[in-house]
């Protein structure tokens, strides 16, 4: 009972402290230019401020700061690189930085995390492969931090949805320190999770909106795949079952298959797969009507069907996890495409009527 009273008492000053610090973050913001200016590709019409992810980050680095860190020790390189992250972001919504230098600067904090110990070093089952060499460690480790974080760092497109997929992902991180007993860490979640809730405030707010950024997609998305590859550590240590796994997939199986998707597509139509467009599944979900709060909806939803399948099937099917998923997020895209198409063409219809 007195551990439950005091991660309340956490939640609740990070979302206290992130309320009444994010309007100060705004006018800094504002006088500093860090903001995102509306273009052909964006939704919004006005200026909004880049600082979703910066007040957290503050929150957190604040709150955590004044807290024992005996028991983070562990995870102390997650921490420190994870802000790392924070810096690019903040300096790549500031002055745009080229996406080679910022893959660049992934791939060397993920190997300082490789180093410090947090990496993949089972395959479980996947092709048949169990344990992997150190070297294979290494590689796979660095390629899906790189992959994950960019695939989070994609589906920031819309008012709630990164923020969103995010909370739930720190509320699953929660609800598996419980399990484990991980103490160190059930605070710190739940200092992240006050500080999104905060945020989530603002980002569906009106007139006081502000944006999570490259900097709170980056910091969030590198946090949770790489404390995700530290749980791994101990899936078959605590239980049977393989709560680092099934925290990964459950976070990034959607992110990373749209990500894989939209890479394919803009490969195959002869451009460049990092030159932003609106082929995301979230952007189709616009051009049906749907508003950012229901389509935030619709993520958690798919998030939630993703949850049961990998919950159902994840322990002795891994491998079957990852293709049932993979054909219930193909099969609800093509649907989305099938109306989106449909509504163009409805469209277009209507224009030639009136022109005659």
């Amino acid at each position: 009972m007195r551990n439950f009273t005091e991660l309340t008492v956490y939640g609740l000053l990070a979302f206290t402290l992130s309320i009444c610090i994010i309007p100060l973050m705004t006018i800094v913001a504002e006088k500093c230019k860090l903001v995102d200016v509306p273009n052909a590709r964006k939704v919004h019409q006005k200026a909004i401020p880049l600082i979703g992810g910066l007040a957290i980050g503050v929150i957190v680095a604040l709150l955590g700061g004044l807290t024992s860190m005996k028991d983070l020790k562990e995870i102390l390189p997650i921490i420190i690189t994870s802000y790392v992250m924070l810096l690019v972001g903040t300096l790549d919504d500031k002055t745009d930085i080229k996406a080679i230098y910022k893959l660049g600067i992934q791939i060397c904090v993920s190997i300082i995390i490789a180093s410090s110990g947090v990496r993949i070093t089972s395959l479980y089952g996947f092709f048949g492969i169990y344990e992997i060499n150190v070297y294979a460690q290494y590689i796979i480790t660095v390629l899906v931090i790189a992959a994950a974080v960019n695939a989070f760092n994609l589906i920031d497109g819309i008012d709630g949805l990164a923020g969103s997929m995010a909370g739930i992902g720190f509320i699953l991180l929660l609800a598996i320190t419980i399990i484990t007993k991980n103490y160190g860490l059930m605070k710190l979640v739940m200092l992240f999770i006050g500080g999104i809730a905060a945020f989530l405030r603002y980002n569906f707010s009106g007139k006081k909106k502000v944006f999570l950024g490259n900097s709170g997609s980056l910091f969030l998305g590198y946090f949770l795949v790489s404390i995700g590859i530290y749980i791994t550590k101990f899936d078959h240590a605590v239980s049977g079952f393989p709560y680092g796994l099934f925290f990964l997939f459950f976070v990034f199986t959607i992110p990373m298959i749209d990500s894989i998707r939209v890479y394919a597509d803009r490969v195959l139509r002869g451009k460049s797969p990092f030159k932003a467009d609106k082929s995301h599944i979230h952007h189709y979900l616009l051009q049906l009507g749907i508003s950012h709060k229901k389509i935030t909806g619709l993520f958690v939803m798919m998030n939630i069907l993703i949850f049961a399948l990998q919950y159902i099937f994840l322990e002795s099917f891994s491998m079957y996890t990852c293709l049932i998923s993979l054909i219930a997020f193909i099969a609800i895209f093509k649907c989305i495409k099938i109306l989106n198409f449909f509504i163009i063409w409805k469209t277009k219809v209507k224009e030639l009527e009136n022109k005659t």
